[in-house]
């Protein structure tokens, strides 16, 4: 597949579509889809934001491909047909326009290329595996999987260590941060501190928790039901 002609915005319509078709968490308990979701959600929040990036160079692309095609075919054909002379100023005064246009569009596509990568493995950690692995764009034409299984016992612990490092140990740990500071007469440096350093550190955990838990357990599974 040439990447010239590859519809970005196309490419990335149909990854956040299958996305959120919410595939994996139909296949568990409403109770316990809502609670992995939340547990996501700043994996979510990443994707959205690679997601915007990926938008905006997709659309400058589309901007620039339109121009670019028109032009090299316009140069293409008449230098096809005038004669030797005239071909020579056709493509001495349109050709270094064409080559330009083609060396953004290049750039443009060092900098696509890996944000789809990027995108969508994140797209594909919080969607459970919700459509088939892929990094780069110009490899698969259909990611659609088929999901008839349930989740069971994978959704249930989860939701226990993700919830252990992302609220609950950090509450007991803020409690007696707090307090030690608060002896201290230094309680003013809780919020900065805490929220602006040490809880950073549990979400960095939780993530690394998520990522490989939704790899490794929800990504391979339900079964399939025979």
């Amino acid at each position: 597949m040439n990447l010239f002609e590859i519809d970005f915005l196309a490419k990335l319509t149909t990854l956040l579509k299958e996305a959120f078709k919410f595939k994996k968490y139909k296949a568990m308990s409403p109770v316990l889809a809502v609670f992995t979701g939340l547990l996501m959600l700043p994996i979510v929040v990443a994707s959205f934001s690679v997601a915007a990036s990926f938008a905006v160079l997709g659309f400058v692309f589309s901007v620039i491909s339109a121009p670019v095609k028109y032009l090299h075919e316009i140069v293409r054909v008449e230098g096809k047909e005038v004669k030797h002379a005239t071909q020579f100023i056709v493509y001495f005064l349109s050709w270094p326009t064409v080559f330009g246009l083609y060396v953004v569009m290049s750039f443009l596509l060092v900098l696509l290329l890996p944000t789809y990568a990027l995108l969508s493995f994140l797209l594909y950690v919080w969607s459970l595996g919700g459509f088939k692995f892929h990094l780069l764009l110009n490899k698969v034409d259909d990611i659609s999987i088929e999901v008839n299984g349930t989740y069971k016992l994978l959704p249930i612990v989860f939701v226990i260590i993700g919830g252990m490092v992302v609220f609950l140990i950090p509450l007991v740990h803020g409690i007696v941060y707090y307090v030690d500071l608060y002896q201290d007469f230094m309680e003013r440096l809780f919020a900065p501190t805490f929220f602006g350093g040490i809880y950073l550190v549990y979400l960095s955990l939780h993530n690394a928790f998520a990522t490989l838990y939704s790899l490794i357990g929800f990504a391979r599974h339900p079964k399939e039901t025979k």
